[in-house]
């Protein structure tokens, strides 16, 4: 299941249509210190065979919904800083760089 706050997918939306894209893919992949990482790319069109679930504008591989089951993005903004968060309750620790988790 994916949760997405209504702020994050106003953030994403007005991305995308300023690149001409249909929305995002979400993949979790091998990666960093603790073993995987959050991959959230542009998308010019979905497809059927390779992604397992659309919510709105964000499309997610059967992969990613398999490990994480439930996922939720969020748009954080801190001082000059603004991004989208992406975790899952079944993140059992995270680096120190927080660029990478342990499921």
């Amino acid at each position: 299941m994916l949760i997405a706050s209504a702020e994050a997918l106003d953030r994403i939306r007005a991305k995308v249509k300023d690149k001409g894209y249909w929305g995002v893919r979400l993949k979790l992949l091998p990666s960093g210190c603790n073993g995987y990482s959050y991959d959230l790319s542009y998308l010019e069109c979905p497809s059927v065979s390779s992604d397992a679930v659309f919510y709105d504008l964000i499309a997610v591989d059967p992969m990613t919904l398999a490990y994480l089951e439930e996922i939720n993005i969020d748009w954080v903004e801190e001082g000059l800083n603004e991004y989208v968060k992406i975790q899952s309750p079944k993140e059992t620790a995270q680096c120190g760089c927080g660029e990478s988790f342990t499921i």
